[in-house]
């Protein structure tokens, strides 16, 4: 009976510890403290990112735009196969700021518009070829409010845009010149000649004017209300810090997934499907094979809105010191990420159209893959789990 007592009190004492121990785990996990990001926070950042990133961007394009249309003025007035070079490199300039916008093609860029009037592909190079023809101009304009969906404004912005100036001004990745022969009867191969010289001239003077307009509209709609109406969050969509921060980074998460999607992904699915005409056609910047920079600059775009910078370095008014300052981790995975992309890219052989099925450019894919799942899967889901 005293050994039943005994082994009794055991087993109570046991309970107890037990108890007692499931009692200090508990104490433990009510004083773990989750991060807190106050909204406030975010306040620096988006002024510097509106300020320092898609201002001056959109700024520099203006300039270069301005730079491009000089260039085809001056083509149109005295014609040389120097003045052609001259075209191609102001349209390479121009490229740049416009590439490292597309982490942010939202307000006015997109209620306007502005993306398919400046930047439609694939290259509709019948349409193009028929409105050199017909000197029509007028087809290249619309008129209401901008509707993706409506037919008729989407002909237009397929026939203007920096990639009718690139097929007017390029060719197998060199600038035209006043003596090219054409190799087939197709319209990707139609040249400038005598013949079509004065409306070549009058495609190209109409086609840089209306970058020219784009993106002075642009500028002025951010300038004139857009902007403080972003960095002071005081109505319409952004009601909050963190809804201008959940914007910016949708804007990455979606070029991230064009990039990877679209831009590579689906002239390498028509090439591997045998489809391999198609597959050309479908890769932007074919005709001047600057389509690797271009897709980099999307990945840059998405860098400068993160690094609060448009040179690479990692401003103290970013989103990745914030991130930084609460989870150290998941900054390095997103900077990681970025880097990798880019480098991605860079690692297809030139030129890309190409190269369109090689293991580079799969590798390529998936870093963009890997890039937008971080941003969609993990940065904004830590934000709008931690800011109060």
């Amino acid at each position: 009976m005293k050994k039943n007592l005994f082994l009794m009190g055991l087993a109570m004492m046991g309970l107890c510890t037990f108890t007692a121990c499931g009692s200090d785990d508990d104490d433990k996990k009510e004083t773990v403290e989750t991060t807190v990001i106050q909204d406030s926070e975010y306040d620096a950042i988006i002024n510097q990112y509106v300020n320092n990133v898609v201002m001056p961007t959109y700024r520099e394009l203006k300039q270069k735009n301005s730079a491009l249309y000089n260039a085809v003025v001056s083509f149109g007035d005295a014609p040389t196969d120097a003045k052609f070079q001259a075209i191609c490199d102001a349209w390479l300039a121009a490229r740049e700021p416009w590439e490292s916008s597309e982490a942010f093609l939202f307000g006015p860029v997109a209620d306007f518009g502005l993306d398919p009037n400046m930047d439609s592909w694939p290259l509709d190079q019948e349409a193009i070829v028929n409105t050199l023809k017909s000197q029509q101009w007028n087809t290249m304009q619309w008129t209401g409010d901008y509707d993706e969906d409506d037919e008729a404004i989407a002909a237009a912005q397929n026939v203007r845009g920096f990639h009718t100036l690139e097929f007017l001004a390029f060719r197998d990745g060199k600038a035209r010149t006043l003596s090219d022969v054409a190799t087939s009867d197709n319209a990707a191969d139609y040249v400038y000649n005598a013949d079509n010289a004065t409306a070549w001239a009058q495609y190209m003077r109409n086609t840089a004017q209306l970058l020219v307009d784009d993106v002075t509209l642009l500028v002025d709609a951010w300038e004139n209300g857009y902007a403080d109406e972003f960095k002071n969050h005081s109505g319409g969509d952004f009601t909050s810090g963190l809804s201008c921060i959940e914007q910016l980074i949708d804007g990455c998460i979606d070029i991230a997934g064009e990039v990877g999607d679209a831009k590579i992904g689906e002239p390498y699915t028509l090439y591997v499907s045998g489809r391999t005409q198609e597959a050309l056609y479908a890769v932007e910047s074919w005709y001047s094979w600057h389509s690797r920079d271009d897709y980099t600059n999307n990945i840059y775009s998405i860098r400068n809105a993160y690094y609060g910078s448009r040179d690479g370095s990692i401003n103290a008014n970013s989103l990745s010191k914030l991130v930084a300052k609460y989870n150290p981790t998941l900054d390095t995975e997103v900077k990681a990420a970025i880097t990798t992309a880019a480098a991605a890219i860079q690692a297809i052989p030139q030129p890309f159209r190409n190269n369109i099925n090689s293991k580079e450019a799969m590798a390529a894919m998936e870093a963009c893959s890997e890039l937008s799942d971080i941003l969609e899967g993990q940065l904004k889901p830590y934000l709008q789990n931690n800011t109060k």
